[in-house]
């Protein structure tokens, strides 16, 4: 039997992108794996790491034994770079790129991949999380844009699994179902629509007991993840005082604060020791924030919380605690808060006009797409929602470093090049 290749059609651009791609891989999978600070704590399972990145790197160690981090950053490549490809050609072909802005789209998209990130070889949860996210994003705009409701149900596996893999992104479902509410308005309670609707809003809960789940499994304890209040208290413990220890109810609450607050006091690492504006006092706690969090407050809580029968109990009741202190810090120096907060997300935009910039484009997409739903106020809503949330919560959990924020560099240049073709189109 004779088979046919005729109906493939290959172009002259998918042989240089392929050739790119080819090149790439070729330098970066002889390049050594890169052990992070995180690395181990992935290996071991930590109880404050989420499930997926450590089941991987685990999965690839039983297959490949000793040497499986070489099969691990080609894995990571493989899919980040096929990831590339599906996202770059879907937007491709949605915005009609001529050949520059597609190298400058490719560009974008393999920016994380070369220094200073090397999320392919890094042995971290970007080296999944990045080819997902950017999967994620191709099939929500399918589902909202191109009228491919069956992506819904690729979404959804995507969803689940990047959830899994890094909590930052869960707040993709709201906007996507905020987005199909303003497209669809009183429709959305058709049967069609209303079915799409309900898995979105299920995607969360079916998340977050998948986490609870496997964290029973591995170690005895039916709970989500627990470091965000830990991450969250980092920034309250850093503006507090040492009178603060007066504020709280809970004995335990208060020897961890003092221990603490003893602790980042003999480093320096507390903003009344910093002089200077907010900017000054922001770069300190940037430049320090595992020392305030990871090395002070989690270990002191886990000393402090140990229990010989149970070691992952510590960690668990640290997180409790954090949860607990965190609104009381956060009220004794609010305006502190508040400020130091918005001078993280500045840093995350390196210039208040950028920021500016992107909730200008927000608002104004938003109330055009209130009257009418369509691809480019649509897809400036959608990247700039994306853009501007993922900030804001980064600032909430931790400092505004590129490994949180590099994500969505494909989705400013999408913005701009919509901007241009609208400029170019009103004139």
């Amino acid at each position: 039997m004779k088979y046919s290749l005729k109906f493939i059609k290959v172009s002259k651009k998918d042989i240089l992108w392929l050739l790119l791609y080819i090149g790439v891989f070729t330098y970066f999978v002889f390049q050594p794996p890169i052990y992070s600070p995180d690395t181990g704590s992935y290996w071991h399972l930590d109880v404050f790491r989420y499930p997926i990145y450590p089941l991987f790197l685990r999965g690839f160690e039983f297959i490949f034994g000793n040497n499986y981090w070489t099969a691990v950053v080609a894995f990571q490549l493989l899919f980040v770079l096929g990831s590339i490809q599906v996202f770059f050609k879907n937007i491709s072909n949605l915005l009609k790129l001529n050949f520059v802005l597609e190298l400058l789209l490719l560009a974008i998209l393999l920016f994380p991949i070369f220094p200073p990130l090397l999320t392919a070889n890094n042995l971290a949860s970007e080296g999944l999380s990045y080819p997902l996210y950017l999967l994620l994003i191709s099939f929500a705009i399918d589902f909202l844009f191109r009228e491919k409701t069956k992506r819904i149900y690729f979404f959804s596996a995507v969803f689940i699994a990047l959830a899994l893999t890094r909590g930052q992104f869960v707040i993709i479902v709201p906007i996507i179902v905020f987005l199909l509410l303003l497209k669809h308005k009183k429709n959305i309670f058709r049967k069609s629509h209303l079915k799409y609707l309900l898995l979105l809003i299920l995607l969360p809960i079916i998340t977050s007991t998948l986490d609870a789940i496997y964290r029973k499994a591995v170690h005895k304890h039916f709970i989500t993840t627990p470091f965000t209040f830990t991450n969250a208290l980092t920034l309250p413990l850093y503006i507090s005082e040492k009178k603060d220890s007066l504020l709280f109810e809970n004995p335990a609450h208060t020897a961890i604060f003092l221990k603490t607050y003893k602790r980042i006091d003999s480093l320096g690492l507390l903003s009344s020791k910093v002089e200077g504006d907010y900017s000054q006092k922001y770069q300190v706690f940037h430049d320090n924030f595992p020392y305030i969090c990871n090395q002070s407050f989690h270990n002191i809580g886990r000393e402090y919380y140990k229990d010989e029968n149970d070691p992952f109990k510590s960690a668990i009741d640290t997180e409790i605690a954090a949860k607990q202190m965190f609104p009381v810090l956060l009220k004794a120096h609010f305006k502190d808060y508040i400020s130091l907060y918005f001078t993280s997300v500045m840093h995350g935009f390196y210039s208040v006009f950028i920021f500016i910039f992107f909730v200008i484009i927000c608002i104004y997409s938003g109330l055009k797409c209130l009257k009418k739903f369509n691809l480019e106020n649509g897809l400036l809503f959608f990247g700039s929602l994306l853009i501007l949330s993922n900030a804001l919560i980064v600032a909430v959990a931790v400092h505004t470093i590129m490994r949180y924020i590099f994500y969505n560099f494909a989705m400013a240049f999408i913005i701009i090049v919509l901007l241009s073709k609208k400029i170019t189109y009103t004139r």
